[in-house]
């Protein structure tokens, strides 16, 4: 059980950030439907793609890889274990409007790394409103984002393994 402060700005969505081990692939702006405070896919939420290296988000990005992710394991009594192969965070902007973006705090909503999807793949997904999707209708750029994540953790998981033979 957490203990954790309502953050009224979840409003104005969250930050998704899907990372490969130690490596950021992409940010995600997880909006929620106008009225709601959830962005959960299927709920209405409006989801906007960011590369990696996106300059509106280069001081949590910074702080979060250079500084912050090296205390993520210690902290949940983990210091012995590698981060996860495919992980996310989610930010939720807790400070005052106005709050130039270099003082800008941002909490932990939440880690997942044990139903981790790839968003990009949510075209494939069948609900209600399309029940016969398939691959086939993931757009190609997305497909393509698709594959760079995988070949990414391919690398990952192999560079692991050579690691534990040596």
């Amino acid at each position: 059980l957490v203990d954790q402060r309502f953050c009224p700005r979840i409003v104005e969505g969250e930050l998704r950030y899907n990372c490969v081990v130690d490596s950021l692939v992409g940010i995600i702006h997880k909006k929620p439907k106008e009225g709601g405070i959830s962005a959960v896919g299927g709920t209405g939420s409006i989801y906007t793609y960011y590369g990696p290296d996106e300059a509106k988000f280069k001081n949590l990005t910074t702080n979060f890889l250079e500084r912050d992710l090296v205390k993520v394991m210690p902290a949940l009594g983990l210091a012995a274990e590698p981060v996860p192969m495919w992980w996310t965070t989610d930010f939720i902007l807790a400070s005052p409007e106005g709050t130039p973006a270099a003082e800008e705090k941002w909490i932990v909503g939440e880690f997942n790394c044990s139903c981790v999807g790839i968003s990009r793949c949510l075209a494939a997904y069948c609900k209600d409103d399309t029940p016969k999707a398939t691959m086939e209708d993931i757009s190609k750029e997305d497909m393509e984002e698709a594959m760079r994540y995988g070949n990414l953790m391919g690398d990952k998981a192999k560079s692991i393994l050579d690691k534990a033979k040596a």
